[in-house]
């Protein structure tokens, strides 16, 4: 028994495959969970060809002769690279907190492995960065991701070339980064701040009292217990991030 496979859409399967390759393996949704490279290939091109099928975007013809091949892929590239942009800029507004967070409780100098990133990273980075990611997909965000790609596809076409996102949209998307990664670290950073202040009065009125030393344990204890208080309402914040991720993908298309 013999199989044909249409050139066309073998050729449509390999671009959808680079444009999830470029989206997905380049964001920390995969990077979570330990599953080695070749299952995520093979995942990949399952879910493009199941895409390719279900959409009916097998394309007429496969590109004629490999630098069109090549000029196809590198598009696909790109454009799944800028549908990432918008993750990491989610992901990175977490990163943010927990690296402002760890420099205040001191933990910025002792670091753990986050398995979201693969790296080394301070204490309460690693955790906010796991329970993003927990969220996220707790939320059925993953499903909204691969609408997104679906509606990418029928937006912008196999091989086709996206035109160049504006340079306020790139900023957009970096401002919410900064606002959303401050407005989760805000709660902590404002109790220490009054405990500082605190500190700072009472180092003022009883110099013999060693400050320094006190201050560390009580900023640990301190900051720890208002993060645990403050978690439990920042599911608007979370939810504003990941909305902001699908908010770009359509400015974006």
């Amino acid at each position: 028994m013999e199989i044909q496979v249409a050139a066309g859409w073998a050729a449509a399967v390999l671009l959808c495959s680079v444009r999830l390759a470029a989206l997905l393996l380049a964001t920390p949704l995969f990077d979570g969970f330990a599953v080695p490279l070749r299952v995520k290939l093979v995942l990949l091109l399952a879910l493009a060809a199941t895409l390719v099928s279900s959409l009916g975007l097998a394309m007429p013809a496969a590109p004629a002769g490999a630098p069109a091949l090549f000029w196809a892929v590198l598009t696909e590239a790109a454009l799944g690279a800028m549908l990432a942009f918008s993750i990491h800029t989610a992901f990175g507004a977490v990163a943010l907190a927990g690296k402002l967070l760890d420099i205040q409780l001191g933990f910025g100098m002792a670091n753990v492995y986050d398995p979201v990133t693969r790296s080394q990273s301070p204490l309460i980075g690693a955790a906010l960065g796991s329970l993003a990611l927990v969220l996220f997909f707790s939320a059925d965000a993953h499903h909204l991701v691969l609408r997104g790609v679906a509606y990418s596809l029928a937006a912008v076409p196999l091989g086709a070339l996206l035109a160049v996102p504006s340079l306020e949209l790139v900023l957009a998307q970096f401002g919410q980064l900064f606002i959303l990664g401050l407005g989760l670290a805000a709660p902590v950073f404002f109790c220490l701040f009054l405990l500082e202040a605190g500190l700072a009065v009472i180092s003022r009125n009883l110099p013999q009292m060693n400050v320094f030393i006190i201050s560390v344990p009580v900023k640990i204890m301190a900051g720890l217990a208002m993060l645990a208080l403050a978690v439990r309402h920042m599911q608007p914040l979370f939810e504003r991030l990941f909305a902001s991720i699908f908010t770009f993908w359509q400015a974006l298309l």
